[in-house]
């Protein structure tokens, strides 16, 4: 299983592609799911995680209805959800460390909610425990007036991706396109960034039409876990870039605040992928929330 993509046949039948990042199977296991379903892939994760090999054993994966899995529903929370749980299955891990950040940290509170047996810790960065449509439509408005995007967007596209309604596969495609630069640090600090986003996201995106307008639509539309967050006992991580445009410092603080205990980061210099964007301070901030919350591992 170590380094290679494998064929993992979840209980209905459905093929995801995975694999583990080392094959010491003393390491502790960290699950890492990737945003955007749909949109992105295992290579976001990967980008933004595998330095932490030295440390633990990294499983990644395409999602259900994402880059090489099997195109099948259920396209639903639950369901990545339990995929997640029989990749952990699948990797012989009791428990493990669960990270995850936008969408992928969504799917990672929903674990916390539901198999919190077999987690030792979980960290999630640049998300929130629901997406309103207040929240979305901030962000179209972002969009519309950001001087790197105000005159590519056009308005019902932008309006049609967040609403899950894209028409077509170049619909898609092309409006990613056109917001795509506000996921990176403002451009008075992007050569501050350790990681180019913009050339992460080049390589690791992967459209599927049918799953980004699942997870935008039907997905985000039921998501609310904002009433259940004090039933994560957990050790929590939270953390954010100051200059996310879709999910802001407000929105992870409210996850924190819900969380007992939680920690709560802001990464200064980051837009949307502070892990990728500040990667030795995050790095850094991690591995001491790990070993501060008694989560084995050589620190």
């Amino acid at each position: 299983m170590a380094g290679e993509l494998q064929d993992v046949r979840m209980s209905d039948g459905v093929v995801l592609k995975a694999k583990i990042i080392g094959n010491d199977s003393t390491k502790v296991l960290l699950l890492a799911p990737h945003g955007g379903p749909g949109l992105s892939t295992y290579k976001e994760p990967e980008a933004a995680y595998s330095a932490f090999s030295d440390k633990f054993r990294i499983l990644l994966f395409d999602a259900r209805g994402s880059g090489q899995s099997d195109k099948k529903g259920p396209l639903t929370h639950a369901r990545w959800v339990d995929d997640m749980e029989e990749l952990r299955q699948w990797a012989d891990a009791d428990k493990m460390i669960l990270i995850g950040g936008s969408h992928a940290g969504f799917l990672t509170l929903e674990y916390a909610l539901t198999y919190p047996e077999h987690l030792h810790a979980i960290i999630v960065g640049d998300t929130a425990a629901q997406m309103s449509h207040w929240g979305l439509m901030n962000a179209v408005k972002t969009a519309l007036v950001d001087p790197r995007t105000k005159d590519l967007v056009d308005p019902e596209q932008v309006l049609r991706m967040m609403s899950g309604r894209l028409r077509d596969f170049d619909d898609l495609a092309t409006g990613f396109g056109t917001i795509s630069a506000l996921y990176a640090a403002p451009p008075d600090l992007k050569a501050q960034s350790e990681t180019d986003v913009d050339a992460v996201l080049q390589t690791t995106m992967f459209p599927v039409l049918e799953t980004c307008n699942a997870a935008m639509g039907y997905c985000l539309s039921r998501y609310d876990v904002r009433d259940r967050l004090h039933e994560i006992r957990v050790p929590t991580m939270v953390y954010v870039g100051r200059h996310d445009w879709i999910t802001p410092p407000s929105v992870g603080k409210a996850v924190a605040d819900g969380i007992l205990g939680a920690k709560f980061v802001v990464y200064e210099k980051s837009g949307h992928f502070a892990a990728l964007e500040e990667k030795t301070k995050f790095r850094a901030d991690v591995l001491q929330f790990l070993q501060e919350s008694g989560v084995p591992g050589r620190y």
